[in-house]
């Protein structure tokens, strides 16, 4: 019990450091003496075996010691500030002082331990009542106080296959018959073509799924720290969910979740939903959540692998993919879903969100599962075998439901989180790029007899447009706290398509996979800085905060291996697509407002000298400013972050677009000059050759070099310039910034001109 409480406040404590790895929530205080409890007698049947063939060996002292050590290495194991060598010499220490103790006092310390044991087992009885029973209360008050649901409202079930790429499904177009079972869903229903993930990895999709938001929206990059026990009513940035929209409306919601690490009711997801099966359902998930579970697994996977490992092949367990045997598999999400909706009652419809981790890696389906008839002998194989499991469990659910005669009023959303890299571009595995292997991802709407068959949604669409699509759905009159729109009007109204937005998809920096052979030496890479891009009906943008952009015709490229963004026309596409991304992070149409003019003075007539004036910006960001300048000159542009701004940061991103609102391209960006770009190199870094858009100021009162700009046009016009501010994280803030302006001209005085 120790070890459970001290799980949880050195959760909280080491947060920051905890890593992805399962985050505890309190039903760790009844699970760890669970695993301890079997483990330890086990340990002292051992040494009372071996006592009574080697009577040299004191039972009492024998156990003690071995205990006692294991048990002051599991403490010290808790706080992660300990090598496991100096752990292991400190509890062997107390260890060995503890059995000289007990030499002396033995008979007082069997009689205390007699006495006390009662009541640690009532210590524990308690626990496990109290936990588990509050859960049960805290479920059956929220029942009892749902308010009716609309006559003839549909169930509503949602399917993330976590890490399934879109075009390893047969409805997609693959070679491999993997997926049966969804393509006959696709069949009878709704499947969007290009549907695209908002982030490449699980925990900020699964906020943009559930909150019908992107990540500059909700402002969830990484997972936050949440309250220690219960619910928190701000998890998540306290953005409107889902789950609480359809209990508004009478729903009963739950989550069943076999991502035990970033999909679960201890980082925020618990909010939306009055029930939340995450995890501690199975005794190899008891005994990998407690210390000396994990423990075990290291020093069997790290030290004994090589002993060992010949044996562990032959027994089919693969020392590498302990999380294979120790996951939880959809068959048992299945059971947990349907036991949920029998014993709830039939008046309140259900909200049913999934998440399977079966395609997830290390990939394939448990032993049990036949192996599918195409090779496994390499990454795709068993990929691939993974997902005809998970194809094979999402045809047995449907039956389940088909049975309790659930499928005639139930909406069923088949998506997934994001993709995975297979070897593309040099990766393995995903959350560090934003190719669409990674962006990827099938979309399947199924609602008999109330949208129509076998339609097929060619444009691009994020899925994180879920939530208004479900609700609209549910409640075409509602309405939605959702800004991504619904997709409701693609399949009632092709002539929808054809102003569609543009799709968001963006990821904070991130940690590399240790055996991942791309680690940002082969192309860009979140590793080395945050990553946003864009996917048009054709051409896919890139863009890498610290290395610049890439562009594909994804249409005709659909492995992105032909990088457009050196070419003429490649630059034309990226300057228009990177302002549209900007009036997304903006949330307005930028270039539709009218641009506010600066106006410099110049008192130094008739010499040859440099022009500056500062304008403090006391509006929002995400503004755009007039100049006139002398063809032939250079303009410098540069942005401070205000002394007084909020304390949030704010991000600036400066660009300089002309008079027909296009983004320039002869401007020097000293900040992307000179870098060796991974598979490419500048041939002329100090030429004016980048596109006029550079990230500014990251610091408060910092100023980096300056965005230079050589003006265009004949010699002796004057051109118009409009500077636009933005932010990458999308943040408007008022009076957060400074603009400097600064004019250069060697042949005229005054290289900037007044605007009215």
């Amino acid at each position: 019990m120790v070890e459970g409480v001290g799980l949880l406040i050195f959760q909280q404590v080491n947060w920051e450091n905890w890593g992805p790895t399962i985050h505890l929530s309190e039903q760790i205080v009844w699970i760890s003496p669970i695993v301890d409890v079997l483990f330890f007698s086990l340990l002292a049947m051992i040494v009372v075996a071996v006592a009574r063939v080697w009577a040299r060996v004191p039972q009492v002292r024998g156990v003690a010691i071995l205990l006692t050590t294991l048990a002051v290495y599991d403490w010290l194991t808790l706080t992660a500030r300990l090598q496991y060598r100096a752990r292991a010499l400190l509890a062997i220490g107390v260890g060995v002082a503890f059995s000289r103790w007990l030499f002396k006092h033995e008979a007082w310390a069997m009689r205390f331990w007699k006495r006390t044991l009662p009541w640690a087992v009532a210590a524990f009885v308690l626990a496990l009542a109290g936990i588990q029973g509050s859960r049960w209360i805290r479920e059956s008050r929220n029942l009892a106080n749902l308010p009716a649901a609309p006559s003839g409202a549909p169930n509503v079930l949602v399917i993330v296959v976590d890490t399934l790429r879109a075009d390893h499904l047969s409805a997609y177009g693959y070679a491999r018959p993997t997926s049966p079972n969804l393509d006959r869903l696709a069949r009878e229903g709704v499947l969007f073509e290009n549907a695209i993930s908002p982030s490449p990895w699980t925990f900020p999709s699964h906020v943009s799924l559930l909150t019908g938001r992107y990540q500059f929206q909700h402002g969830m990059e990484q997972v936050q720290r949440v309250r220690w026990l219960g619910v928190d009513r701000t998890s998540l940035n306290g953005n409107p969910m889902i789950g609480d929209e359809l209990r508004q409306l009478g729903y009963r919601t739950g989550a069943f979740s076999a991502n035990r690490t970033f999909f679960t009711s201890t980082v925020g997801f618990g909010r939306g939903f009055m029930h939340f099966a995450d995890y501690f359902y199975s005794p190899a998930d008891m005994l990998f959540t407690t210390v000396l579970g994990q423990e075990a697994a290291r020093i069997y996977v790290k030290r004994l692998r090589g002993a060992f490992g010949a044996l562990g092949l032959w027994m089919d367990f693969d020392p590498q993919a302990l999380d294979r045997y120790s996951r939880k598999r959809a068959r048992t999400v299945n059971q947990e879903l349907l036991h949920w909706i029998d014993a709830g009652p039939a008046e309140h419809p259900f909200f049913a969100f999934l998440n399977y981790y079966d395609v997830h890696a290390p990939y394939g389906g448990p032993p049990s599962f036949p192996r599918p008839n195409w090779p496994q002998n390499d990454m795709a194989g068993e990929y691939d075998s993974g997902i005809a499991y998970v194809d094979d469990s999402i045809g047995q659910l449907m039956a389940g439901l088909e049975k309790r005669g659930l499928t005639r009023n139930t909406v069923v959303v088949i998506t997934s989180d994001h993709g995975e890299s297979l070897g593309e571009h040099g990766m393995k595995y995903h959350g560090n790029a934003l190719y669409l292997s990674q962006l990827h991802v099938p979309l399947i709407f199924w609602y008999p007899r109330h949208i129509p068959q076998n339609v097929r949604v060619p444009v691009p669409v994020s899925n994180a447009s879920l939530a208004a699509t479900l609700l609209s759905l549910i409640d075409p009159e509602t309405s939605a706290p959702f800004p991504l729109p619904s997709l409701a009007p693609l399949w009632q109204s092709p002539r929808t398509e054809q102003n569609w937005p543009t799709p968001l998809s963006e990821v904070a920096r991130q940690y590399a996979e240790p055996d991942d052979p791309g680690n940002g030496h082969l192309v860009p890479m979140a590793t080395a800085g945050p990553m946003k891009s864009l996917l048009s009906g054709q051409w896919h943008l890139i863009v890498h905060k610290e290395f610049g952009y890439q562009l594909y015709d994804w249409v005709h490229d659909p492995a992105e291996v032909s990088d457009l963004i050196w070419t003429p026309t490649g630059q034309q596409i990226a300057s228009d697509l990177t302002l549209r991304m900007e009036d997304v992070l903006a949330e307005s149409a930028g270039r539709d407002r009218e641009a506010t003019p600066l106006v410099f003075h110049d008192t130094r007539q008739g010499i040859a000298a440099d022009v500056a004036q500062t304008s403090t910006v006391t509006g929002p960001t995400n503004d755009q400013y007039r100049v006139k300048a002398n063809s032939g000159s250079v303009v410098s542009v540069a942005v401070r972050v205000r002394d007084n701004a909020p304390s949030r940061q704010f991000d600036p991103v400066v660009s300089i677009i002309d008079a027909k609102g296009e983004i320039l391209r002869n401007c020097r960006n000293p900040s992307d000059d000179n870098l060796a770009l991974p598979g490419k190199s500048d041939s002329t870094p100090n030429a004016f050759d980048d596109i006029c858009v550079y990230d500014e100021a990251e610091h408060r009162g910092k100023i980096d070099p300056p965005l230079e700009m050589l003006v265009p046009g004949e010699s002796g016009s004057t051109e118009q310039l409009i500077i636009r501010v933005s932010d990458w994280d999308g943040r408007a803030r008022r009076g957060a910034y400074q603009v400097t302006v600064t004019g250069e001209s060697p042949d005229t005085a005054g290289a900037l001109a007044g605007t009215q």
